[in-house]
């Protein structure tokens, strides 16, 4: 009888795991939240698919961007080669070193500005002005007739 015992024992603890798995497999199923988290989770997985192709057209877009200018340069080249030599043959020794003299704009080794060269300054008060005693734009009293003041100066000159 000890072995019955035990056997049922077993099965009952066996049983009441199982039981245990099922509930908690419906009720995370069956939970209020559950809907609206699994929905959440397609919604931002949808939208991270979504921001990944924008990233791969703004790529792509940029990328064929450059291709075409880089095109547009060396067809632009092409055109101004094919001008310079039709003005060395086709025009006057004039028109021809005219024409040629745009070239050097070109060929002219650019010179990077270094940050000590460069001063920087506040913005300054470019208001039109009559006079030199005009107040400028950025004055309070811009604006204003000789006998009008702003408008703080009003309410401390009123209660006095």
């Amino acid at each position: 009888m000890n072995s019955g015992m035990e056997d049922l024992i077993f099965v009952g603890i066996v049983c009441a795991a199982i039981g245990l798995l099922i509930g908690y497999l419906t009720g995370r199923n069956m939970a209020p939240g559950s809907q609206q988290t699994r929905e959440l989770e397609d919604a931002l997985e949808s939208a991270k698919q979504s921001r990944e192709r924008f990233e791969q057209q703004v790529n792509s877009h940029f990328a064929d961007t450059a291709d075409k200018l880089n095109a547009l340069t060396a067809n632009y080249k092409d055109v101004y080669e094919h001008l310079a030599r039709g003005a060395q043959d086709l025009c006057t020794t004039e028109g021809a070193e005219a024409f040629n003299s745009l070239q050097s704009i070109g060929t002219e080794e650019v010179k990077a500005i270094e940050s000590d060269e460069v001063i920087t300054e506040p913005p300054l008060d470019y208001a039109p002005k009559s006079s030199p005693e005009d107040p400028g734009v950025l004055n309070e009293r811009f604006g204003l007739d000789e006998e009008e003041t702003p408008p703080a100066e009003k309410t401390t000159r009123e209660t006095a």
